[in-house]
């Protein structure tokens, strides 16, 4: 874990380097004016307590053991280049936890497991429309238009979801008199 970063005496401290440091957590790296942080080759299994980093704009995770993407937030605003290379990201679904970060341009996610999926860069690009690289390499035009249409897709049948069932016609009750 990290201690002794005290935010009024670091004011203008811009730039971390915590790589191979075997921290577990990244509680304690709160400065406000922080705009890249290396935290390569450490032993982190999850991001933590980075959420009012407003002004971070590089964050390097890599060879960590990171499996949820839990902890990222919106106030992560500025964020634009994530690396997560060599972690155990498996499931693409924690992709979706990304979604929230306007800025984000460039992804790395090479030599996690969920880079086997099949689809994974077009699910990548279905998750965040505003991404232009995924593992360094650029988003060509089709990719964008499959992820539109299959993101228009997914709205229309959320939309569908919540639809009313229309009700069924009853028929008038028969008097037996």
């Amino acid at each position: 874990m990290v201690t002794g970063l005290d935010p009024q005496k670091l004011i203008s401290l811009h730039t971390v380097e915590l790589r191979g440091n075997q921290l577990g957590s990244t509680v304690g790296i709160n400065l406000p004016k922080l705009k890249n942080l290396y935290l390569a080759q450490n032993l982190l299994k999850k991001v933590e307590g980075l959420e009012d980093l407003s002004n971070l704009t590089t964050l390097h995770l890599r060879d960590n053991q990171i499996d949820t993407l839990s902890g990222f937030s919106r106030e992560m605003k500025s964020l634009q280049y994530l690396n997560l290379r060599g972690n155990m990201v498996a499931n693409l679904g924690e992709l979706a936890k990304l979604r929230d970060l306007p800025k984000l341009r460039a992804l790395v996610l090479l030599d996690n497991p969920c880079t086997e999926e099949t689809n994974y860069r077009q699910e990548a690009l279905v998750q965040m429309p505003y991404l232009e690289r995924l593992d360094k390499e650029f988003y060509e035009e089709e990719e964008r238009a499959e992820a539109d249409e299959i993101r228009q897709s997914l709205k229309e049948d959320k939309e569908k979801e919540q639809e009313p069932e229309p009700k069924p016609d009853l028929e008038p009750e028969q008097s037996l008199i």
